[in-house]
């Protein structure tokens, strides 16, 4: 399925490409794909109209894991990815770095009171969203100019959205089945309730650390009709870890690129 793979090659462009300095522009607007730079690509990943940033209240029986899977927003004292953690010589895939210094262990200030946990939540099956999966490879290295549009992935016959973190462990026992069924899009201007029609839990190399949550929304509703119309204005995301809700709030009419909207 394209899906799982579009999204861990969209994980890795996070974790390569952070703490580059944002361009002020909106690359998506103002340049095609294949001229798009590191800057561009992480901002279209982290800080654009298809990805937003969001946060449940950690609860105390909830420890905190300093490990961030991979493209989830960094902070101080995480290990870089799983992939890196899992590749190196004699360790495995549970150890913890022996690094110590200032920035060991320090987190942000919101953690550092027991505060709260952060999730990207991004719009995965967008044009823009591909098209950065695609252009990501080649600043990395793994695919030539010129084979860009031979690797851009498909379009999607649904809507796909991918939630990442800094600590996946509120979803560790959470089975796809019962995701779906706690799952929704809700159009603003319609009040429609759009449920989930499947989710995907996207884990490591051993199977253990949960790196993304895919999720998948029918374009249309029941009766044939397009489940968001051109005049949407907010499209709101929801799931749930354990007690938690997790929401994100999209704007249909920010989410478009040269050739127009963009879901």
């Amino acid at each position: 399925m394209h899906t799982a793979r579009i999204t861990r090659v969209l994980l890795t462009l996070s974790a390569v490409f952070v703490g580059v300095k944002m361009w002020a522009g909106d690359p998506w607007k103002e340049k095609q794909y294949k001229n798009w730079d590191a800057q561009d690509v992480q901002k279209i990943l982290t800080a654009s109209p298809w990805s937003k940033p969001v946060e449940i209240e950690r609860t105390k029986e909830r420890k905190l894991d300093l490990e961030a899977p991979e493209g989830a927003p960094k902070i101080k004292g995480t290990h870089e990815n799983e992939d890196e953690k899992e590749g190196g010589a004699g360790k495995k895939e549970d150890d913890e770095d022996e690094e110590s210094g200032p920035g060991r262990g320090k987190i942000d200030e919101a953690q550092r009171r027991q505060g709260n946990i952060k999730f990207l939540v991004r719009w995965i099956s967008s044009r823009t969203l591909r098209e950065a999966s695609v252009r990501g490879q080649v600043l990395q290295g793994k695919i030539a100019d010129a084979q860009m549009d031979k690797y851009l992935p498909a379009q999607a016959d649904d809507y796909e959205l991918a939630l990442v973190g800094t600590d996946m462990t509120a979803f560790q026992n959470a089975q796809g089945s019962a995701l779906k069924s706690r799952s929704f899009l809700i159009a603003k201007r319609s009040k429609e309730k759009i449920n989930a029609s499947q989710v995907e839990i996207v884990t490591g190399a051993y199977g253990k650390r949960i790196n993304a949550i895919i999720f998948h929304f029918p374009k249309t509703n029941s009766t044939g009709q397009a489940a968001v119309s051109p005049e949407e204005k907010e499209i709101k995301f929801v799931t749930h870890a354990g007690s938690s809700e997790v929401k994100a709030i999209f704007d249909p009419q920010k989410m478009t690129d040269m050739q127009g909207m963009d879901l």
